[in-house]
């Protein structure tokens, strides 16, 4: 295929499946068709058996190259595709966390109208009220314990013991 043939109309690439069907099939070049890759320069050859040394050298190395083009453009095309699915699980993610917030909130309003049957309904709306106020504060005391007190602590270090060791060895 010619270089600038290529440019205009290049290969399509395999797309990724996300498990939903079969990739299509790479092509496989046998060792007797092989041909140059097309860089500008190179002619076709019937095989790779007639070239120099230095020659398949240059082939490889193109032929590295194309497929290291090849590798990047299918490596983007499947982290977009990756990056959409993910984006579409946090968004069902955040709407689930929203059903679950409201449920929530009908639990307690439930509770609250239980207790209503007992006690006047502004008694009950407090008590409901400061017993998720405790649960919720509980929670805040243990995560706060939870934070990181050093940011980087590691990296500090293995830094100042970096900077030491290029004293010691400048000196």
């Amino acid at each position: 295929m010619d270089y600038q043939q290529e440019r205009k109309n290049p290969p399509a690439l395999p797309r990724p499946t996300n498990g939903r069907a079969k990739p299509t099939p790479v092509p496989t070049i046998s060792d007797e068709t092989a041909s140059t890759v097309g860089a500008p320069g190179t002619e076709q050859r019937a095989s790779t058996r007639d070239l120099s040394t230095v020659e398949l050298l240059k082939e490889i190395s193109a032929e590295v190259g194309h497929l290291v083009q090849k590798q990047i453009a299918l490596a983007k095309t499947e982290l977009k595709a990756d990056l959409k699915a993910e984006a579409t699980m946090v968004g069902g993610f955040g709407i689930a966390a929203l059903g679950f917030a409201a449920t929530a909130n009908l639990l307690l309003v439930t509770a609250v109208l239980a207790l209503a049957q007992v006690m006047s309904g502004w008694k009950a709306g407090l008590l409901v009220s400061g017993v998720v106020l405790l649960v919720a504060a509980a929670v805040a005391g243990i995560a706060w314990n939870r934070r990181v007190r050093s940011p980087l602590a590691r990296t500090q270090r293995t830094l100042r013991e970096d900077v030491e060791w290029t004293k010691e060895r400048l000196t």
